[in-house]
């Protein structure tokens, strides 16, 4: 069920990346459900527009209603949703009406961006889709509302071999005697006003076009990709992540100098962008610019270091070179970070065996498994078979 949490009215200035695995660093945000970014200046007069992508077929954008209920919806709404007593009152009304499993269940998958009447329809989706859905039934019962991002502890997921960093987007009903209302579906507390910004319509509709674009990116359609992302700088183009992003499906169409004007752009708009700088030093490595890359390396290296699947890629680095307590201080380290990511349970395994830590091998190994998707269909009597780990399982 979604948050409902009353805080004192200060001005709230308020949630995904992703890239390559390492050693490709390439980031790019995807706004699964959570954080992100300080705010930007306007700098709309010096940025060009993205150049065309080659060789891929690029389709239509689908432009989604984010404004007009459905007739379902307006149904909904006067069947249950009190209205006519006060604001206040409405407010709690719908909050209950659109979170109460008993009255309309609402399934939270960090995972599913959906348009707002589909969201509706199908009762499940992530902060950014309910957030939309809810904010297009406040508004229509004449409710003050707004967008607001919430800064959280960095969240790292895989998809596809690219690596995805959450934001988090929840909806603020402005209450009455300097009061607000924080509507937040995933039910997680607020409380800390510096790590809340309150943002515009046009920023979350950009980001909806984003996650689009990402998920066509992690199904390696580039055409799409480009098509969304391209969408969403058009409706917010002062988001150096949208950038970034572009630079991203640019750098995987080959694309270079395409996608390190991408990357420079970002970095305009916000110097301190981490993602568009590691993007952009590895095209410099990749392209032979050494010296700008060398001029970047101290910054990247830094930020790398707080990145666990790059820690879990040093730990496998230092396990092939022999290197086996730095590779197991690099995986706990890893685990540390991002305890149920299978890929890190398993490279500990793999750094345990090999130290004749049969036991605690087994262990990791197990939970390696646990966590592991189901479509993978790995069993503990598969991964004893990798050579990695014959010693597990190989005689004395």
């Amino acid at each position: 069920m979604a948050s409902l949490q009353r805080s004192l009215a200060h001005f709230s200035t308020g949630g995904k990346y992703h890239r390559h695995t390492p050693p490709a660093l390439a980031v790019f945000p995807l706004l699964l459900c959570t954080l992100f970014l300080t705010a930007c200046a306007s700098h709309s007069s010096r940025l060009a527009g993205p150049v065309p992508l080659q060789g891929q077929v690029i389709p239509e954008v689908e432009e989604p209603n984010f404004t007009e209920p459905s007739p379902a919806m307006l149904q909904f709404l006067r069947e249950h949703v009190e209205t006519g007593r006060s604001k206040e009152r409405t407010a709690w009304s719908l909050v209950w009406a659109a979170t109460d499993p008993y009255v309309r269940a609402f399934h939270y998958q960090p995972d599913l961006t959906l348009p707002p009447l589909e969201t509706f329809d199908q009762q499940r989706g992530n902060c950014l889709a309910f957030s939309t859905m809810f904010m297009m039934m406040a508004r229509h019962l004449g409710l003050n509302a707004h967008y607001q991002e919430v800064e959280i502890p960095q969240q790292w997921s895989n998809d596809n071999d690219t690596l995805l960093v959450s934001m988090h987007v929840n909806v603020v009903i402005e209450g009455a005697f300097g009061s607000n209302w924080v509507v937040d579906v995933s039910g997680r507390s607020n409380s800390n006003s510096r790590l809340q910004r309150q943002i515009s319509d046009d920023v979350v509709i950009a980001q909806y076009y984003n996650n689009i674009g990402a998920n066509a990116l992690t199904d390696e359609d580039l055409g799409k990709a480009f098509a969304y992302i391209s969408k969403a700088i058009e409706t917010e183009p002062n988001l150096p992540y949208l950038w970034s992003n572009l630079g991203v499906v640019y750098n995987r169409n080959n694309q270079l100098e395409a996608a390190t004007e991408a990357y420079l752009t970002a970095l305009r708009i916000d110097p301190s962008s981490s993602m568009a700088a590691n993007n952009l030093y590895l095209i410099y490595e990749k392209t032979g610019n050494l010296a700008a890359a060398a001029e970047l390396e101290k910054r990247v290296e830094k930020n790398r270091r707080k990145n666990p699947y790059y820690l879990s890629y040093l730990s496998a680095v230092a396990y092939d070179e022999g290197r086996l307590e730095e590779s197991r201080e690099l995986a706990e380290r890893a685990l540390e970070i991002h305890a149920t990511e299978y890929r890190f349970h398993y490279q500990l395994a793999r750094t345990l065996a090999r130290e004749g830590k049969r036991e605690e091998a087994g262990a990791s190994l197990q939970r390696a498994i646990e966590r592991a998707p189901e479509d993978l269909h790995v069993s503990m009597a598969q991964l004893d078979q990798l050579p990695d780990l014959f010693c597990l399982t190989c005689p004395e």
